[in-house]
């Protein structure tokens, strides 16, 4: 006899092998692995140390000895774009979790109890939602920025951004959960008499969680942009410690736009753009891959 291979395989192995059948995803997958492992490795390879600076080696274009060029200090950019992009990627995954987790337990405490909870948590998602989130970031910033190192002043500001941004999770989950908890398969946890704790984190929230792992592409990806306009505006890390961010408004002044040193901006703007591309093909992916209802379609 013949097995059914869809029968036998559990939902985690249906999930792989649908997003197996996604090249697009794939690419996006491989791609962001590639960019993050480069910026694991690639500061190791390189035989210059982060502050090594020589005057003699001004903006040099990109060479066998300078892959990515050198800034108006004479520093390699090879080593300060993919060790920069690693600070890049651990803010914006720092600041991704706390809205992932925020609005993951606002969304499915909301959903599921309703009356009263229901309307309290969503007066205050509308209220924090309907704040100004960039002007508040600024503001922040500013507030702390002669009060902490600036590593402890992103960590406060990108914690900040991560809470502020919650209430669109929040929304999308509640409404899978108000979706779901009617289902035959929470009647089934009710006869049981599992508790409340059990029948959301257990039975509701897995049946959500392809929503969740598109919609955290989408705030990874615009985490990265955060930091790229807080340094941008010069509130992010300063400029000796390299971030995707404060990389780009080093072409600002000394007209260096017009002498034609493109590296000095095109190397940090291509990984960042390719970065995020990937992050929202992958996740798009992930989504298809983890909703059961994608199965069979």
């Amino acid at each position: 006899m013949f097995k059914n291979t869809t029968e036998t395989q559990g939902p985690w192995r249906l999930a792989i092998t649908r997003f197996k059948k996604s090249p697009i995803a794939i690419a996006g997958a491989l791609l962001l692995f590639v960019i993050v492992m480069a910026t694991i490795i690639g500061p190791m390879l390189s035989p210059y140390p982060l502050q090594y600076f020589s005057v003699v080696d001004r903006f040099k274009s990109p060479s066998l000895i300078h892959p990515f060029g050198t800034d108006r200090y004479g520093q390699d950019m090879f080593i300060r774009v993919l060790y920069g992009g690693r600070i890049t990627l651990i803010m914006a995954m720092y600041s991704a979790t706390i809205t992932i987790l925020v609005g993951t337990i606002v969304g499915a405490i909301s959903g599921y109890n309703g009356k009263w909870t229901d309307k309290l948590l969503m007066r205050f998602t509308e209220f924090i939602h309907v704040m100004p989130l960039l002007p508040l970031l600024i503001s922040f910033t500013a507030v702390f920025a002669f009060k902490l190192e600036p590593l402890e002043r992103m960590l406060v500001v990108m914690g900040l951004y991560g809470f502020l941004n919650f209430p669109s999770l929040a929304r999308i989950i509640r409404g899978q959960i108000i979706v779901y908890k009617n289902t035959e398969f929470m009647s089934a946890a009710e006869l049981l008499g599992l508790s409340k704790t059990s029948k959301i984190f257990k039975h509701l929230l897995p049946n959500v969680f392809g929503v969740i792992i598109a919609s955290s592409a989408t705030v990874i990806a615009n985490a990265i942009l955060i930091e790229l306009m807080l340094s941008f505006v010069g509130m992010g890390f300063p400029e000796t410690i390299p971030t995707w961010g404060n990389l780009i408004p080093n072409i600002r002044g000394a007209n260096m736009v017009n002498n034609s040193y493109y590296w000095m901006w095109f190397f940090p703007v291509t990984l960042i753009s390719l970065t995020v591309i990937s992050i929202n093909l992958m996740g798009e992916g992930l989504r298809s891959a983890l909703d059961p209802k994608e199965e069979g379609r």
